[in-house]
């Protein structure tokens, strides 16, 4: 189905997000919902990590939703497109709470830093390169590519021309994001110390701008408000809503990059022929 893209300008603006932010802001409540008290009842299980991962592959699908709004293209809820994001988020889950969440503790318990090194060196590759070519793959989804093939070579294409001014903006609002919440106490704060495997964890399970007030919320509820916890929330409150104007202008780029300016591209190479 041939998809009808609106021409945009990469300039920030909060105006052209409000309908996809209030998307947000609604699917990340109901994502901590049940994930807040999903933890509560399950506790510490493997039963935990199964149900993580399918609220994980969930998730998914409602970022790439929330990228068709941003995106301003039609969402497509057929089996070629909804599988390949199913499958990458179950991956990366699986590889992060089945293999690297043992394999910290096994590192921490040796104490070495040539075994240490290696391994925080792998999750800051995941980190920094995991959701940007997700993302790549969602843009490569919108234009019908499908097939392992196509999203394969679509990939390989933008990493080598485009990539590069896509990966360093997400790479700065990480940072930022680090700063902000080591600031703000919130879920991404590395007050005690850089710990790859917590931050990649925590972009994957909860990574959501929103998560820091709701956690907080319902911890600091059962236990009684007072005016500081009140002020608190309120602080995580707008920053989530200051990470959501940042994130949506930032696939806002995202579009633009990888959507228009490669449909244009195309069309221009199909003139020449």
């Amino acid at each position: 189905m041939k998809q009808t893209f609106t021409k945009r300008k990469p300039s920030f603006s909060f105006k052209n997000i409000m309908a996809p932010m209030g998307w947000a802001i609604l699917l990340s409540f109901l994502y901590n919902l049940f994930y807040i008290y999903g933890t509560i009842f399950l506790g510490s299980s493997l039963l935990l990590i199964v149900y993580t991962i399918l609220l994980g592959m969930a998730s998914a699908v409602g970022l790439y939703w929330i990228c068709t709004k941003v995106w301003k293209v039609k969402f497509e809820r057929t089996k070629e497109v909804l599988l390949p994001i199913l499958v990458v988020e179950a991956a990366l889950l699986i590889i992060t709470l089945g293999v690297l969440s043992p394999l910290h503790s096994v590192v921490y318990a040796l104490d070495q830093w040539y075994v240490s090194i290696p391994y925080q060196v792998l999750c800051a590759l995941l980190i920094v390169l995991a959701q940007p070519l997700q993302l790549c793959m969602y843009s490569a989804l919108t234009q019908n590519l499908t097939g392992a093939k196509e999203i394969k070579d679509y990939i390989k294409d933008k990493f080598l021309h485009s990539f590069k001014s896509i990966w360093n903006q997400y790479c700065m609002i990480l940072l930022l994001v680090l700063f902000v919440d080591t600031l703000t106490r919130g879920i991404f704060s590395i007050g005690a110390g850089f710990d790859g495997y917590a931050i990649l964890s925590s972009i994957l399970v909860f990574g959501n701008p929103m998560f820091s007030w709701m956690f907080a919320f319902v911890m600091w509820a059962s236990a009684g408000l007072n005016t500081t916890m009140l002020m608190n929330l309120f602080v995580l409150f707008l920053t989530g809503l200051f990470y959501l104007v940042v994130e949506c202008n930032f696939l806002s780029k995202v579009g633009v990059t990888w959507i228009d300016h490669g449909t244009k591209k195309t069309k221009t190479h199909k003139k020449k022929k």
